[in-house]
């Protein structure tokens, strides 16, 4: 025993704590609920104080007070308390965090660190408390991490960021006659366009790697064909200039998914990840709990498992319809640091959805992390293998990402491509509200599974094509024809954009083969097909074809090419493609312009994509 209790509380400025009880009441929480929620997060409190540390962002470095501390016998890790009554400690919640802090509590039980080591603190929380310790309190910490004070402030005046991502090669300028089926999956996840939001926002560089143009395309809302009554979905293809490549255009193709029933029942898995290195992002993980439970009903059932090193079922199979039940059962999960056992999170969160399997109902598991899984299955290979095997259940997945600093990119993106599943990144109550709450439905309720769309151009029309985007969604013409090649799936009213630049005119012969005719054939008035296979929810092989005429890409007053062309020329630029062509901000500052003038906006809606091209343009 090293001290007699302590309290661990959040520090919030005033106005910021009057954001997020106006953000529960827009969810639909009553003020009772509200006032719980705001009062305490993870077994800490939330106190409004105007010293609050205020990063920029939606970050909370957990603090711990100590009421009173006495002379005590050394506890079980070997460390003496300090001999000091009253106030909070740093140097002692510093050295808890480094050595794994012996006790938890959790739910009135004591939970052990199975003999792991916690991780470091995130670089945020080490700033906050390092705001309120001495001159001499930092030397001491600097000197027990086995650095000098210089090395310490330069550490804590950097931005410390071991945020990780894959950046695949972009895709290539092709000529119909080389390669004349274009072929890539849909991408339906916003978390490269919320990260890529919040960097600008709050100031910071933007590493082009994490750019992925395809979702800042779709993050915008198009006016697409709505699917016919027997239709899973409906395309739309528009045509217009390309601002950045003179004698180019821009095929814009646009996939609309059909609205599902509404009457379907869940059966969710809330899968939290409460390791050390998620401890500043947990206020942003409750507000996320609370607002995919404010959509829940009477006919759901949600379970809730917290893990670090190890997992523990704080809800099984709960019925929804009581909204107090369901804010106890958020309050009644505890912070307790430690490692990353994520792929033992997964695996109880399977076994629980399956043990509570619906054919009837949308079996899904969410999972709330950064990404960082540090202990069992840990490489992207052995997690493709573990949640691939997943799919075949039948049981879908949500990933929702956080920690601009820890942000394992890489990793979440791999489950969802080879779990059917869909993936955001939350690190405001703005994307929470947009991307969770708004788009639950869609997010909730797949209509059309492993789909892949292939785009073959007429050489006689088109004489090269590039897509934009969708650089890791590449599939082979054998993928495209397996229908056990994972891809990613289609929800609700989803809207799925591609953006391709192509030059008209025929294309020239660059290879001759003795086996094979490639000589342009006279197809008639078609400029391109477009196939798109898929299965439906119960598992069937389905496709769906459509001829594209010249005239339906000759340019015009499209507003869906208008948005798009925005869009793709600002990622383009934003992750220095060498296919930018004369893209530049002088352009890019023309386009958005030019957008603001045909939506009538004089100031944009915060967060949303006016807003932060405009930010980056300032």
């Amino acid at each position: 025993m090293r001290n007699k209790g302590y309290t661990e509380y959040y520090k919030m400025k005033k106005e910021t704590y009057e954001q997020m009880r106006k953000f529960y009441l827009e969810l639909g929480y009553n003020e009772q609920q509200t006032e719980k929620l705001c009062k305490s997060c993870f077994g800490a409190e939330i106190r409004i104080s105007e010293d609050a540390y205020n990063s920029g962002r939606w970050v909370f470095p957990r603090r711990r007070e100590y009421p009173e501390i006495e002379d005590v016998e050394d506890g079980e890790d070997g460390a003496a308390a300090p001999q000091t009554k009253g106030g909070f400690h740093p140097l002692e919640s510093i050295a808890n965090a480094f050595r794994g802090a012996g006790a938890r509590k959790k739910s009135g039980a004591v939970m052990r660190d199975a003999g792991m080591p916690a991780p470091l603190p995130s670089m945020p929380a080490m700033m906050g408390m390092s705001a309120s310790m001495s001159a001499a309190n930092m030397a001491a910490v600097s000197g027990g991490m086995g650095m000098n004070m210089a090395a310490m402030n330069q550490m804590m005046n950097s931005e410390f960021n071991t945020a990780e991502t894959e950046a695949p090669k972009e895709n290539e300028t092709h000529s119909p006659m080389d390669d004349s089926q274009l072929i890539f999956s849909a991408n339906v996840n916003t978390a490269s366009w919320a990260y890529l939001s919040d960097r600008i926002k709050t100031g910071n560089n933007v590493n082009p790697d994490f750019v992925r143009i395809e979702e800042i395309i779709n993050s915008y809302g198009y006016d697409l064909k709505k699917p016919k009554d027997d239709e899973l979905f409906e395309i739309t293809a528009e045509g217009g200039r390309c601002p950045w490549n003179e004698g180019a255009e821009l095929f814009f193709l646009g996939i609309k998914g059909k609205k599902a029933d509404a009457d379907v029942k869940h059966n969710l898995a809330l899968l939290i990840d409460v390791s050390g290195s998620m401890a500043d992002e947990w206020i942003l993980v409750q507000m996320s709990l609370a607002a995919i439970m404010s959509k829940l009903k009477k006919g759901d059932i949600v379970s809730v498992i917290a893990y670090s090193d190890v997992t523990v079922n704080v809800a099984e199979k709960a019925e929804c319809g009581d909204m107090d039940k369901l804010v106890d059962i958020i309050l009644s999960i505890d912070g307790i640091g430690g490692c990353t056992y994520g792929s033992k999170g997964l695996e109880d969160a399977y076994k629980l959805i399956g043990e509570n399997f619906a054919e009837d109902k949308n079996n899904r598991v969410f999972i709330f992390t950064d990404g960082d899984f540090n202990f069992g299955v840990t490489g992207k290979g052995q997690l493709k293998d573990f949640i691939y095997d997943k799919r075949k259940t039948g049981i879908y997945l949500s990933i929702v990402g956080y920690g601009m600093h820890n942000f394992k990119d890489d990793k979440m993106e791999t489950l969802a491509q080879n779990g059917n599943g869909n993936y955001t990144f939350v690190s405001n109550p703005y994307a929470i509200k947009e991307n969770l709450w708004k788009k639950l439905e869609s997010n909730l309720i797949t209509v059309a599974k492993d789909v892949k769309i292939s785009v073959q151009f007429n050489p006689k029309y088109v004489s090269k094509y590039r897509l934009i985007g969708y650089d890791a969604r590449q599939l082979t013409k054998e993928e495209f024809y397996d229908t056990e090649k994972a891809a990613d799936g289609i929800g609700s009213e989803h809207e799925v954009a591609a953006l391709i630049e192509f030059t008209r005119g025929a294309a020239e012969q660059k290879y001759k083969s003795r086996y094979v005719d490639v000589t342009t054939k006279d197809s008639g008035n078609e400029i391109a097909y477009v196939e798109i296979h898929y299965k439906d929810a119960d598992g069937n092989d389905l496709e769906m074809t459509r001829v594209i005429t010249p005239g339906e890409l000759e340019p015009g007053n499209s507003g869906n090419v208008r948005k798009a062309a925005l869009l793709g020329g600002f990622g383009l630029l934003v992750k220095n493609s060498e296919y930018k062509g004369e893209m530049n901000v002088s352009m890019l500052k023309e386009l958005y312009q030019t957008e603001l003038r045909a939506e009538d906006i004089e100031k944009p809606a915060p967060y949303s994509h006016l807003d932060i091209i405009g930010t980056y343009l300032r």
